[in-house]
């Protein structure tokens, strides 16, 4: 979401690089939990005695604890980001400091602080988040597949203990995988949902300053918040670095085509 040539500042950006240490961490745990979980049954194989309880501890710890860091996650570190972003989205669109944290070139458009400055913004974000949510699909899918081709063969092979059955499909169908998959493709069905609305509203030239524009503005920024929220995800970094240039094209070519940054717009953005 560069815009032109001036560097692009993100004093937000702050809240999120703890999701992302703490999102490797708990995903290290949730495998960590995985391997014990198997150990267990095969602890009475151990030939000291003094140990053969070390694989349940182990285990029950790193249940604990992908426990607590997923809550720490969803419940705090994610809504604390989200809701800075939110109020940088606000102060961007309507020119008011709502947080002491600076952006600069973050939105990508030259719209003067208004209502429809705010829906060009979420149209931006929107169309960034379904291509890079497509992106990060892709990788989860080819996962998802590679599990359950495990878990087919497990299940049909007949000489596999019943126990270690049970923890193999709880693994393949926790919310580290399958959860995951699902909540990132409703993130980008809805992305792309919202982005065709907005896009159309903006090809319609609907009058923004009316009440009915500002209506559908306002829904469609509330739409893009609460999917974000719902899904409690955060998109990749590294893909959007990957793809930034290739996207900040496309979106110079959609504000061509929509004629944003003409279209009742009374001074160029800083």
């Amino acid at each position: 979401m560069d815009i032109e040539t001036k560097e692009r500042v993100d004093g937000v950006d702050t809240y999120y690089k703890p999701i992302k240490r703490l999102e490797g961490w708990t995903s290290r745990l949730f495998w960590f939990s995985a391997v014990f979980s198997v150990a267990v049954l095969y602890s009475d194989l151990i030939p000291w005695r003094s140990v053969q309880d070390v694989p349940t501890v182990a285990f029950v710890a790193g249940v604990i604890l992908h426990l607590g860091l997923s809550l720490y996650l969803r419940l705090y570190l994610i809504p604390l980001a989200e809701r800075k972003r939110r109020k940088q989205l606000l102060s961007d669109s309507f020119g008011v400091p709502l947080t002491p944290e600076q952006t600069r070139a973050y939105y990508n458009n030259r719209l003067a602080p208004s209502i429809e400055r705010l829906g060009a913004n979420v149209l931006e974000n929107a169309f960034f988040s379904k291509s890079i949510c497509g992106r990060m699909a892709v990788n989860e899918r080819i996962r998802a597949v590679c599990y359950f081709i495990f878990w087919f063969l497990v299940v049909f092979w007949r000489s596999t203990p019943l126990g270690l059955l049970v923890i193999i499909t709880e693994t393949v169908f926790s919310g580290q995988i399958i959860e995951k998959l699902v909540s990132l493709e409703l993130l980008r069905h809805r992305n792309e949902d919202l982005f065709d609305e907005l896009y159309h509203e903006f090809l319609h030239k609907i009058d923004f300053n009316s009440q009915t524009g500002t209506a559908c503005v306002l829904d469609a920024f509330s739409a893009y918040e609460a999917t974000k929220a719902a899904a409690a995800l955060k998109l990749s970094t590294k893909i959007f670095k990957q793809y930034n240039s290739e996207l900040s094209s496309e979106w110079d070519e959609i504000r061509r085509q929509l004629a944003i940054d003409t279209e009742n717009s009374n001074q160029p953005m800083e």
